[in-house]
């Protein structure tokens, strides 16, 4: 019986088709688990996009209910002094705070002395409030009291491209394009600006704690301590003393109001919604007007 005979070549085909094959299994392999992980991501983005949605909606039945308390013909139970309302639509909380724009700093028309104050209470120091203050009074000034050229200059040593604006601001947020306000800051303040109330100093009655302490004689500490006050307080009873030793001022409402709806889910995900309305002069006649609408906006 003749020997069997060594074939080198078929022995090399043989081993190029294993390395083949195991080549191929190994693209199997990674474009199986390429598919895997990408269903696990849709599958992932799916769920939050459907928990935002979802969010979002109870958010906006929070400024409905909202809306239904300022405009009730008794004027409502809900006060605009920033106090959290908690409700349960669907199984879910949803908190609500109303902000009287009364009180609130008016970026037009707010006394330097009083942004200063707000921006101290915010963080800056003394030196940069003041020139930040400045700033926003030059900015707003539509008659250029200001020297123009100087202005433009020093915004153009600033690096940027506008100068001061020179004319009063139709929405809070525009105090962003004002020389020396940081992303940080306004992030901050957001909550607590206007261009609505026309007011030299907010309203007592309803500021938050950071806008109270813009006030005369008060610093975050003191705005705090007659906060809390103000909230322990039963609505029947007399208006507490403000620390400097002036009456509080009338706890009448103004006519328009910052209502803020958060949702939130057991995972973390929140949906947000801050909406400024112009209410009726009267309560429970007219229609209320929206004017700004933001999604997901600073608390």
């Amino acid at each position: 019986m003749p020997a069997a005979q060594f074939d080198p070549f078929g022995h090399r085909q043989r081993g190029i088709a294993l390395l083949v094959v195991l080549w191929a299994c190994t693209l199997l392999a990674i474009l199986l688990g390429g598919f895997a992980t990408l269903a696990r991501t849709e599958a992932t983005q799916t769920r939050y996009l459907a928990t935002r949605a979802q969010l979002r909606y109870l958010a906006e039945a929070g400024v409905s209910r909202a809306l239904a308390e300022i405009t009730a013909k008794n004027g409502g139970g809900w006060i605009g002094d920033g106090r959290t309302y908690g409700l349960s639509i669907d199984g879910q909380r949803v908190e609500v705070r109303i902000v009287d724009d009364l009180g609130k700093v008016d970026i037009n028309t707010a006394d330097p002395a009083v942004l200063r104050n707000l921006f101290v209470a915010a963080g800056l120091d003394a030196g940069a409030a003041s020139t930040l203050a400045d700033n926003v009074r030059e900015s707003r000034d539509p008659t250029g009291a200001f020297n123009r050229e100087e202005g433009t200059q020093r915004y153009a040593q600033a690096g940027l491209t506008q100068g001061p604006r020179y004319s009063v601001f139709s929405m809070p947020d525009e105090i962003q394009s004002v020389l020396g306000m940081t992303p940080a800051l306004y992030r901050t303040i957001a909550p607590l600006l206007t261009v609505w109330s026309h007011r030299q100093q907010p309203a007592p009655a309803f500021a938050p704690t950071l806008a109270l302490a813009s006030l005369p004689g008060m610093d975050l500490a003191t705005a705090q301590r007659f906060a809390s006050l103000r909230a322990s307080l039963n609505p029947r009873m007399p208006p507490p003393m403000l620390p400097n030793g002036t009456p509080m001022g009338s706890a009448r409402g103004g006519v328009v109001r910052t209502i803020v709806a958060s949702a939130s889910s057991p995972d973390g995900t929140v949906a947000r919604i801050s909406a400024t309305i112009r209410l009726p002069r009267q309560p429970g006649r007219g229609s209320y007007s929206v004017l700004r609408w933001q999604e997901d906006a600073a608390e």
